[in-house]
């Protein structure tokens, strides 16, 4: 009698641990959303802007007020782009193609920098608040068992059990959702990268033509 008692007291101390690990990384959801979100709406405005001094600087149009060039060292994803492109501007443009490939594979894993996390929380809260659900129903059976019957607190028990899977799911759907918005972000920034890339090569193909003739 003693063991089962401690054995339905474990239960339920696991099925709470559960619960609470759901709701702590809930809360970790949030926060890294709300950090990669910043920090993706400046990199994305940064790299815009490095995407318009290209443009500028291939059309021959003056720059607007602030998207003057560079200097050696600016930060952001999109200057050290520039940069890597000035730096290179000897190399034939494949070369410079591979260099510049380089440089945005290695922009895209600092933009995704904690996707993942959400992502890993969203596939597998609903999975994690399933055996607070079975540890809890064991415990209630056990109750049922010595009390001979299923009273109003057995059915209270059950009902309670059901609760950790509610936390998986409440957890797991807002995660996926900011999981969604964080990779929207990401790849229209990627993307932005991508037309820099496009741009400072052909303005490498552009001179190259110029030499020839």
């Amino acid at each position: 009698m003693t063991t089962d008692v401690i054995n339905t007291g474990l239960l339920q101390l696991i099925e709470r641990g559960i619960l609470i690990l759901l709701l702590v990384l809930g809360v970790a959801c949030l926060v890294v959303f709300i950090w990669r979100w910043r920090a993706l709406g400046k990199a994305h405005a940064g790299v815009v802007e490095a995407r318009g001094r290209v443009e500028a600087e291939l059309t021959g149009a003056e720059a607007p007020a602030g998207e003057m060039p560079p200097a050696p060292g600016a930060a952001g994803l999109g200057g050290r782009m520039l940069l890597v492109a000035r730096r290179n501007a000897h190399l034939c443009p494949e070369a410079l193609e591979k260099v510049l490939e380089t440089q945005e594979s290695r922009a895209r894993e600092a933009l995704e920098r904690g996707a993942p996390f959400l992502g890993t929380v969203g596939s597998n809260a609903p999975f994690l608040g399933l055996p607070g659900t079975v540890l809890g129903i064991l415990a209630a059976f056990r109750k049922m068992a010595e009390s001979g019957g299923g009273g109003a607190d057995v059915m209270a028990a059950i009902a309670g059990a059901l609760v950790a899977t509610a936390a998986g799911l409440l957890v797991a759907i807002p995660a996926v959702v900011l999981y969604n918005l964080l990779r929207a972000r990401i790849k229209k920034t990627v993307n932005a990268l991508g037309e820099i890339r496009s741009l400072v090569l052909a303005r490498s193909l552009q001179a190259t033509v110029d030499e020839a003739f």
